[in-house]
Parts: structure tokens; C-alpha cells; sequence
């Protein structure tokens, strides 16, 4: 078997000495684990922070929640706010009737109002998605 760097970079496409593009470690500093908590209450995933290459990796930030007390009770605070923010959300979806009735025309030409079943059933599927990650986020308190 040939395992010469030409033969490998035919068969992988690369060459053996190109490394795939690694993410730059960020030291921690406490302006980015402000930053982070600032996105978690604005309502952004852990997964979407770190999706922007500005951020430190996901294992990182759990590196840092280990080595770094205010971060991780900065986080869990964050983690709190956020949640009380998706109670409200399902509050505001429950209780906006704006699109429940809609304006229909009957065969006579005349306007009439009707229930609107598609509207009642995307509320549903927004609190329940927003219960369910209440539940998991914080499950003894919201199961």
C-alpha cells in the first residue's frame, strides 16, 4: 500500500501535513463572559453564541463555567432571566386574540368574521415549544 503523501492527498483530497481549520481558544476574559450572558438574556441560544466565530467554542465556555465562580453564577442568573422571558412569551401568545377571528365573505357578498383554527393552533405549538424548554431547562422547578 502507498501511504506517500501524494497517494493520501489523492484518496483524502488533502495533504497529510494540511490540518483541518481549527477554532482559536479564547482566554477568558470577564467583557466575553459579559458578552455571552448579555446574548443568553437577548434570548440566543448557547449553540447560536457560538456560531459566531467571534466566540469561544462551546467546550470552552464550559471550561470556563468550571474555573471561573462569577461566570458560572453570572450564566445561571442569565439562564433564569431567560427562561422568565419565555414564561412571559407564552403569556403574550396566549393571551393576543389579534388573528383568532378572521374577515370571510360569504357567497351573497356579504363580510362576516369566523374563527380562525390555524392561528389557535400555531399559539399552541409557540407555548408548547416554549413549555417544553422551560421543562428542561429547569426541571425541578417547571416539570
Amino acid at each position: 500500500m502507498n501511504d506517500s503523501p501524494d497517494a493520501q492527498k489523492r484518496t483524502t483530497g488533502q495533504d497529510s501535513t494540511t490540518k483541518p481549520p481549527r477554532r482559536r481558544r479564547h482566554d477568558y476574559s470577564p467583557e466575553m463572559a459579559a458578552l455571552i450572558c448579555d446574548r443568553i438574556v437577548e434570548g440566543a441560544s448557547l449553540r447560536q453564541i457560538c456560531q459566531d466565530t467571534n466566540m469561544p467554542a462551546r467546550s470552552t465556555i464550559f471550561v470556563w463555567l468550571e474555573e471561573h465562580e462569577e461566570f458560572a453564577r453570572s450564566y445561571t442568573l442569565a439562564r433564569q432571566i431567560q427562561i422568565e422571558d419565555l414564561m412571559d412569551e407564552s403569556l403574550e401568545i396566549a393571551d393576543d386574540s389579534s388573528n383568532d377571528w378572521i374577515d370571510a365573505e360569504g357567497p351573497d357578498g356579504k363580510k362576516y368574521r369566523v374563527f380562525n383554527p390555524d392561528s389557535i393552533r400555531q399559539s399552541k405549538l409557540r407555548i408548547g415549544a416554549r413549555k417544553w424548554l422551560v421543562s428542561k431547562l429547569m426541571p425541578k422547578r417547571y416539570s
